[in-house]
């Protein structure tokens, strides 16, 4: 009133009207003229002032109603909504659908390619996330092919990522039946090599023409893998082998084309071999332990000292008949001589105790102790005597040998075969020596060898045709290629049972074999991005465990429990140990077959979910895997599914909600309490809700009041909110229709008609 004050000197008074607005009345002294001019002009500014404030008020409410309401429909595009043209949104909502009557199909319609059904199931939901990822994936796989770019290293991409992009390209653009065509050929002239044209195979009824003395080789193996080393020196080179981890593969019924034409008794043996050989690898992780202890490295190693017939090379003088004797004696006459001036009493102890020793770990640990400790011994103590100086170097000689890891054929066990094609290896190592030799004993060794040699040949064309050709098959019935005029669909059956990851498109190649080289493939160039995750996921634990800190909704216990079953989670995101990092080489080749042999040659890996839809929670071990799959397809927002899952995780501790919805005013005609529901979606949207208010300093009151720039912070948090998380599936569409929170909302700040009818409000998660 302290205006109005200064106006009362002139006579003025002063009245507040209900708009706020102050309107001075003059009452001038008569006869005063130019006291009723000033009093005039004072009531024309005063009437002029209150007219633009009240202009400028009008104008204010209707931007912000207008933000969503259409004025006309008669031309859209002189009335979009100015939120969605200030932000370019009208390539993003559908501004000719008012928002009010249907706020998904506003937000949604030009996103949903599907649109809503009223009845779903869980398979259609699957299927259609599982297609959107391999859609996700194709389209960074062809990136070369459709940018019209060569394949080379010079567009920064890893020899192993062009193979593995080329072989996906290839297998997706080719003529099925070309590429299998190229294949029968192949194997057409592969059957006429060595040794499969002097055996009887499923192409052939040759008679055995080699005599059993003379051993097969196989450079293709199915049984276990032969790695040779680099060295020229025959004397030191050595092949290892390793155990091979077999892929499921289907039985030769049904990967064979065209049964009838077969030899019809290599077939039957190649069954029969087939299902003994399949049993055998299902049995072998249980017979192995008979075969642990005396087959294992070191086992071996003493053998090896037990039967050694030249110990009288190093001292003709030996007396024991035991080689494990006979080299005590000789590990005493070296001590003996070269130490004959220092105390021996140490070294001494460790001989005499592996007299006692009787495990052969132990043994075998203890003299490679004291092969060492000669060894220093050597070099720091000189000899005068040359002749026992050639006997010292005999004796450490002889226990390189009789210590070498290395093994010769005949000290593993009698006739023994592992089909090597190279003939000068003499030395052969392995970690997995007990499994080597009960697959000869129990397998190999009693199989013909026609047998053995149908088999390699039909596994070597089995493990191409499956999984790399399965997808051309498939479609190959599409196709009328055929370089014998027949149909493939009465060559190859399509159906394979009892395969945990069947094999239906190019991507499912990639997917269930060699997910490591996919994964590793996508990584370059940043195809994945990763380095948020961890933090979001972080962040959103530390979210969690605030709130149940500060809940009132909890007892101590029950706090304790969550926040201990938070604390535990590790984290793993993609897959749960860091995969094998490949290096392939650019075989640059137009050929799909040059690259599914390449890619066959490589173990496979088993599938460990790395592109599952889900997140995958250990609840014993309390790891959280989050795969590619699931990052693929919640790459607009992550943080939605992750809310959700981790409800699911602290409802499983404790066996009931932890959280509660607390509701801080209700509409004036509500006497009565009412029951507020905490389903997962309804706390997942009001913990976002708040998230949002917070990060944006807003507080309850400011987005219901029009006047405030909150409202339109609250419509784009509403329109982001649902475009992010419910416009991409068909199950999405009913969690939103179920979702009345987030539609209270909706009525609330686009002053729906419908916000009269709210019964609750300003709800927060307790």
């Amino acid at each position: 009133m302290s205006g109005c004050g200064s106006w009362l000197n002139r006579r003025c008074c002063c009245r507040r009207q209900s708009q706020g607005t102050y309107i001075y009345l003059y009452s001038p002294p008569m006869g005063s003229s130019s006291s009723l001019f000033h009093c005039l002009t004072c009531i024309l500014c005063g009437f002029c002032l209150a007219f633009i404030l009240i202009l400028t008020a009008i104008i204010i409410y209707n931007m912000n109603n207008t933000n969503i309401i259409l004025t006309s429909k008669s031309n859209p595009d002189q009335h979009i909504y100015p939120i969605a043209k200030k932000r370019q949104l009208q390539d993003f909502v559908n501004i000719n659908i008012d928002p009010c009557e249907n706020f998904y199909d506003f937000v949604c319609d030009k996103w949903t390619q599907e649109k809503k059904v009223d009845i779903y199931n869980d398979e259609e939901e699957y299927q259609q996330k599982w297609t959107r990822i391999r859609h996700k994936i194709h389209d960074k796989l062809m990136i070369n092919m459709s940018n019209n770019q060569p394949k080379s290293s010079e567009n920064n991409f890893s020899s192993t990522a062009l193979s593995v992009s080329t072989l996906y390209q290839l297998c997706e653009t080719q003529s099925p039946s070309l590429l299998l065509d190229e294949l029968e050929r192949y194997f057409a002239l592969f059957i006429q090599q060595e040794p499969y044209r002097s055996y009887s195979t499923l192409f052939n009824q040759t008679t055995v023409l080699h005599s059993k003395s003379i051993p097969i080789t196989f450079d293709y193996n199915p049984f276990f893998k032969l790695i040779h080393s680099s060295s020229n020196n025959t004397d030191y080179s050595f092949s290892t082998i390793l155990r091979i981890n077999r892929r499921p593969l289907p039985s030769p019924l049904v990967i064979l084309p065209n049964l009838a034409v077969l030899n019809q008794t290599a077939l039957s043996n190649l069954i029969k071999f087939d299902n003994d050989y399949t049993k055998f690898l299902k049995q072998a992780n249980n017979s192995i332990k008979l075969y642990e202890q005396e087959y294992n490295q070191n086992s071996l190693i003493i053998k090896r000292i037990l039967l050694y017939p030249n110990y009288h090379l190093c001292i003709s003088s030996l007396n024991e008949t035991n080689g494990f004797k006979k080299l005590i004696q000789l590990l005493n006459y070296f001590l003996r001589y070269r130490l004959r001036k220092f105390n021996t009493k140490l070294m001494d102890k460790q001989i005499r105790i592996l007299e006692k020793i009787t495990n052969n770990d132990t043994r075998v640990e203890h003299l490679r102790r004291i092969q060492s400790e000669f060894k220093v011994l050597e070099n720091i103590i000189p000899l005068e005597n040359q002749s026992i100086d050639d006997n010292s170097s005999c004796i450490l000689n002889l226990l390189d040998k009789l210590l070498d890891k290395r093994m010769k054929i005949y000290e593993l066990s009698p006739d023994i075969n592992f089909y090597s094609p190279n003939r000068t290896i003499k030395y052969f190592t392995s970690n997995d020596w007990p499994y080597l030799i009960m697959l000869y004993n129990h397998l190999l060794k009693t199989t013909p060898a026609d047998t053995l040699t149908n088999f390699v040949f039909f596994d070597y064309y089995r493990h191409l045709i499956y999984p790399y050709y399965q997808p051309h098959i498939h479609r190959s019935i599409d196709f009328d290629i055929n370089y014998r005029n027949e149909s493939y669909e009465n060559l190859y059956e399509t159906y394979y049972p009892n395969i945990s990851c069947p094999i239906n498109s190019c991507f499912d190649i990639l997917n269930c074999y060699h997910s490591s080289l996919l994964i590793q493939s996508l990584a370059e160039n940043n195809q994945i991005s990763l380095s948020s995750i961890q933090t979001i996921v972080e962040n959103l634990i530390t979210h969690f465990r605030l709130i149940i800190e500060q809940s009132d909704h909890l007892y101590i216990k029950e706090k304790q429990l969550l926040i201990n079953e938070l604390n535990q989670i590790k984290i793993f995101i993609g897959h749960y140990e860091s995969s094998t990092v490949y290096s392939l080489p650019d075989i640059q080749s137009t050929s799909y077959l040059k690259y599914a042999q390449l890619f066959s040659s490589i173990s496979y890996d088993q599938y460990d979910y790395s592109f599952s839809i889900e997140p995958i929670y250990n609840t014993i071990n309390h790891t959280l895997l989050l795969p590619y799959g699931f990052i693929y397809l919640s790459n607009h927002s992550i943080e939605y599914p992750l809310t959700r899952f981790f409800l699911k995780i602290l409802f499983q501790t404790i066996r009931s909600n932890p959280f509660s919805i607390e509701c801080l005013i209700k509409s004036f005609d509500d006497f009565n309490s009412t029951i507020t529901d905490i389903s997962d979606e309804h706390i997942t949207y009001l913990l976002f809700r708040s998230k949002f208010l917070f990060e944006n300093n807003i507080i309850f009151d400011e987005y219901l009041w029009p006047f405030m720039s909150a409202n339109s912070l609250i419509k784009r948090f509403l329109i982001d909110y649902t475009a992010n998380n419910y416009c991409q599936s068909l199950n999405d569409y009913h969690l939103f229709l179920n979702n009345t929170y987030l539609n209270d909302d909706v009525y609330l700040v686009f002053h729906c008609q419908q916000a009269s009818s709210i019964r609750q409000s300003k709800c927060s998660v307790i």
